[in-house]
């Protein structure tokens, strides 16, 4: 890798991680919402059917823990790298 991979995949990760935390909080206020809440915001959307909101907000959550899920194995897959080209730079 170059020299300056390591610090990009460190701030591409914590903006994956906080995007990936918004939406999954996003999708899990969705799901919180009263069906009278859920009807009058489809109204105001101009739709017809309030039953869509909670799909939207289950994809919101997956999408949001898939990001999260993932960034943090791009961490641990960065500190693996880091220990093991350490060991070899010691060798």
């Amino acid at each position: 890798m170059k020299e300056n991979t390591p610090g990009g995949i460190r701030i591409m990760g914590v903006i994956t991680v906080l995007w990936g935390g918004l939406l999954f909080v996003l999708g899990a206020g969705m799901l919180a919402l009263p069906p009278e809440v859920k009807k009058e915001v489809v109204q105001q959307l101009g739709g017809d059917n309030p039953a869509l909101i909670t799909p939207i907000g289950i994809v919101f959550m997956l999408l949001g823990f898939i990001l999260t899920f993932n960034a943090n194995l791009s961490f641990r897959f960065l500190r693996e790298w880091t220990r093991r080209s350490e060991e070899q730079e010691g060798e």
